[in-house]
């Protein structure tokens, strides 16, 4: 990938009449320049380093690439794994409504491939077996960045078995914010398929969480950790270490005075 080569800035040239601080032998004009150069010069260093970071990311994602597939297949044995780790998600739980958990029983798998680039975009891919709801075995979601810079989706066509489109059913049919309320008085609450057919220009949250937390490590969700309690527990252990060992000291030292 060529580096990008930061054109050089002009200077303003420095007026002894409106600036007093301006020296007239123009030394403050030859550091200024001086100085302008060397940011130029970091620039393009951080711009190699981009380049380099993005190497180095393109080498670690095909290295994890074997892993990701012993972990898929593993996966695939445990029933409703990919149910229970977004039901324990406290952000993607709140997109989840009845049917959505009904349909997830059926999937199999997650899989998350990013663009050779890493940087144009990514997709997501839902894996289901044969199911009440739709004919489809799989759904791809695909995010791609434009050239302005936009993030823009395209999506798998859901192709829903008579009477179970559940984005019909839906009383929002538009972007799910993470974390955001479920639904307003009177309204279905929206679907989670309503997100996945969502297609509008902009950030997507929902993609974002699934591709860097619940695909990086789904472990922690389905087994619902919590990193908090963990470390909760671990110092009630010792705390309780501490009293059993000061009680022990306190006897050891009551037979002491007594013989």
């Amino acid at each position: 990938m060529a580096n990008a080569q930061a054109s050089p800035r002009k200077m303003p040239k420095l007026d002894p009449k409106i600036d007093p601080a301006a020296d007239t032998n123009g030394d403050s004009q030859d550091i200024l320049e001086e100085i302008d150069s060397i940011q130029t010069s970091l620039d393009c260093l951080n711009d190699q380093a981009s380049d380099e970071i993005l190497k180095v990311e393109q080498k670690y994602n095909m290295l994890r690439k074997p892993h990701y597939k012993k972990r898929s297949d593993l996966i695939a044995k445990i029933p409703d794994f990919w149910l229970n780790t977004f039901m324990n998600h406290p952000q993607i739980a709140a997109l989840l409504d009845e049917t959505d958990e009904e349909v997830l029983r059926y999937m199999t798998q997650l899989s998350v491939e990013e663009t050779e680039d890493i940087r144009s975009g990514y997709k997501i891919i839902f894996e289901f077996k044969t199911n009440p709801f739709f004919e489809n075995k799989q759904l791809v979601k695909e995010f791609t960045m434009s050239e302005s810079g936009e993030m823009g989706t395209s999506e798998t066509k859901i192709n829903w078995k008579q009477g179970m489109a559940l984005t019909e059913k839906s009383g929002d049919k538009g972007k799910e914010k993470v974390g955001g309320k479920r639904d307003k008085p009177g309204d279905d609450p929206p679907s989670f398929f309503s997100w996945f057919e969502d297609n509008s220009m902009g950030g997507d949250e929902v993609g974002e969480v699934i591709k860097d937390d619940i695909w990086a490590n789904p472990m922690q969700y389905y087994l619902d950790l919590d990193e908090d309690e963990e470390l909760e527990d671990d110092e009630d252990q010792d705390a309780e270490d501490e009293v059993e060992g000061d009680e022990e000291d306190g006897v050891g030292e009551g037979e002491e005075e007594e013989e």
